[in-house]
């Protein structure tokens, strides 16, 4: 299996796929293989693998590990993906009759993002804790909508400011795409607050800690110290970046260009942001009350 994995992992990174979706891919796979050798009581290569086990692993998924069905989905498409390449390099004969398990439904939900007040409150904490980078952070998430491992990898050399406008390069965004966000006004006082003019053009890391450059988890581990302290729950660096569509799509920005800055590669993920909050609902709902 290691083996395999290499190889694998080494076609992920020529396909361009991020780092962690490398790392994520061969945990999933690291997994089938110890759940099939345990099943099977034989060693895991990619050509045993059989239908049943397909449908064995989603039921044990699901009955055993009472994964969500959002996680049971990643790892099915993990093993397809896996299985595809194997197909293409031999090591498993006909794809065709390993049919991957239908996928998982689950009742969608609009995705989480801070209303006004929300994003207040959480800004109200992080100025009162009087730490520019924190700030600046959080500040620059919620107005360029970076995910988060975007936000991790922005060096000084990334952004250009002048006197009235700004823009943030993504050298590698999802799929290894680059993009230029404009930066507004927030954003560009953000920057300024903690060193731009002194670091312009710098290969530094913008956001870094007393370890080197801050990864996706430590800037987690931020944000919820932050929303602990404002009482806010669910927030988080994709929360903050949902926020930012959803801000646009209220201002009536059109989808096609939340898209573009957001990185979507499709108009359906942008649309998502459509989709009304229940606080949406009870805000129309007032609109044509009888009462006052």
């Amino acid at each position: 299996m290691s083996t395999s994995l290499k190889r694998f992992a080494a076609y992920l990174e020529q396909a361009e796929r991020s780092p962690l979706t490398i790392k994520n891919y061969l945990s999933d796979l690291r997994a089938f293989a110890a759940w099939f050798e345990e099943a099977n009581g034989d060693p895991f290569e990619p050509a045993k693998i059989t239908p049943t086990d397909l449908r064995e692993y989603k039921r044990w998924m699901v009955s055993h590990c009472g994964f969500k069905p959002n996680s049971v989905n990643r790892k099915l498409a993990t093993l397809k993906s896996f299985i595809h390449w194997a197909t293409e390099t031999g090591l498993v004969a006909d794809a065709r009759a390993l049919k991957i398990p239908k996928a998982e439904r689950e009742e969608r939900h609009g995705p989480r993002w801070l209303d006004q007040r929300e994003q207040n409150k959480l800004l109200r904490v992080v100025e009162r804790a009087d730490q520019p980078r924190d700030l600046a952070l959080i500040k620059l998430l919620l107005n360029t909508g970076l995910r988060v491992q975007e936000l991790c990898d922005l060096t000084w050399r990334d952004v250009m400011l002048t006197e009235r406008k700004g823009t943030l390069t993504v050298r590698s965004g999802k799929g290894g795409k680059r993009r230029q966000v404009p930066l507004n006004q927030s954003a560009r006082n953000a920057l300024l607050a903690i060193g731009y003019q002194e670091h312009a053009g710098k290969r530094a890391h913008i956001f870094a800690g007393q370890r080197g450059p801050l990864t996706p988890r430590g800037v987690q581990n931020l944000l919820s110290k932050y929303a602990a302290a404002a009482g806010l729950e669910g927030v988080s660096p994709h929360a903050l970046r949902h926020t930012f569509c959803k801000n646009l799509v209220d201002a009536g920005v059109g989808l096609e260009k939340v898209a573009a800055l957001a990185g979507h590669e499709s108009l359906e993920t942008t649309r998502r942001y459509c989709e009304p909050s229940l606080k949406d609902l009870e805000r129309v709902v007032e609109l044509i009350g009888e009462e006052e």
